[in-house]
């Protein structure tokens, strides 16, 4: 059960170190001075970096779940 439960740590972990670089590169997309359409172009690519990371996030926390369960 301890592997089951550092796996889970781990893919929670990379799941939130998703999201943070999600909202850290889209504020900076904010921020510069890009034309309408190439700002929505490129934050529309970052929601695949954000829906992985709330997958993995999700799964990794599913993961601690059942380890402390079954543990």
């Amino acid at each position: 059960m301890q592997i089951l439960l550092v796996a889970g740590l781990i893919l929670a972990a990379t799941g939130l170190a998703g999201l943070g670089r999600c909202i850290l590169v889209a504020r900076r997309l904010r921020a510069g001075k890009l034309p309408e359409d190439a700002l929505r172009a490129r934050l529309q690519g970052l929601v695949t970096l954000n829906l992985a990371s709330v997958s993995t996030g999700f799964l990794g926390a599913a993961l601690v779940a059942v380890a402390l369960i079954l543990g």
